[in-house]
């Protein structure tokens, strides 16, 4: 077999031809092999990127910039969600989307497990659905911007950006177990993050989980959380000084 690039198809044809071949002369035969079907049922991955949409998300973070969320949400976000939406309601099975191959290899693996037809698309939704959050957000509205991230949760489960933000949602609406488990999600869900967002998306998670244990009173977790993230990223500044400003806490509270 060559490496890593095996496709199901060859195996279960081949599986196929072994039940179907006759036993040796003189041998009984075995009872019949039952060999699963091969059907459009198979998850698939198409990443590839709509251009006109990618633009009309460019033009949103324009708005952004300008200082003008409203627009940004109104004009731009909201219209590019509504265009996704109504492609992706027409797919049969489930859809997920990825901003790697990496993350997209994840969601096929939990589709298989699942006996579940999927097809994993490009990330433009998900990336629509955090930057309208992030906006609602500055606009005072956590509700609106939790509703649309629980929906992004649904199609990337595993996005670290999605779930970070989906976080802070929870947090800002005092939601504090909510948040908890989502930043957890967000903490082991790095590994996916593209190389371009990694570090970004490494310390906003664990800085949201480590908060969200200060918050709890649970200052041993967060103590450990700090540190942890300073074994993924050395020497960063924010984590210094939250696990100082832990420290410190604990020390008083003696």
């Amino acid at each position: 077999m060559r490496g890593g690039n095996s496709h199901p198809l060859p195996i279960l044809v081949l599986l196929a031809c072994a039940a179907c071949a006759g036993p040796p002369a003189g041998e009984t035969a075995a009872p019949p092999v039952k060999v699963p079907l091969v059907t459009s049922s198979l998850p698939t991955a198409d990443l590839t990127p709509d251009p006109a949409l990618g633009k009309a998300l460019r033009e949103g973070l324009l708005a952004v910039r300008a200082g003008d969320p409203r627009r940004a949400v109104n004009a731009h976000f909201n219209p590019v969600i509504n265009i996704y939406e109504a492609r992706y309601r027409a797919v049969p099975g489930r859809v997920y989307c990825a901003r790697s191959m990496e993350e997209a290899a994840r969601y096929m693996k939990d589709a298989l497990r699942a006996h579940q037809p999927a097809r994993v698309v490009e990330a433009g939704l998900v990336l629509a659905y955090v930057y309208r959050a992030r906006e609602l957000m500055i606009l005072d509205d956590p509700v609106a911007a939790q509703a649309g991230l629980e929906r992004a949760r649904v199609l990337s489960p595993a996005n670290a950006a999605v779930l970070v933000q989906l976080g802070a949602a929870y947090k800002a609406q005092n939601k504090t177990p909510q948040a908890l488990e989502a930043y957890q999600a967000a903490v082991e869900s790095i590994d996916l993050s593209p190389s371009e967002t990694k570090a970004r998306e490494t310390i906003d998670a664990f800085y949201g989980l480590g908060s969200t244990y200060v918050a709890l009173g649970r200052l041993d977790e967060a103590e450990a959380t700090y540190r942890r993230c300073l074994k993924v990223l050395p020497g960063n500044a924010l984590a210094e000084m939250e696990l100082k400003e832990v420290q410190r806490q604990r020390t008083q509270g003696r």
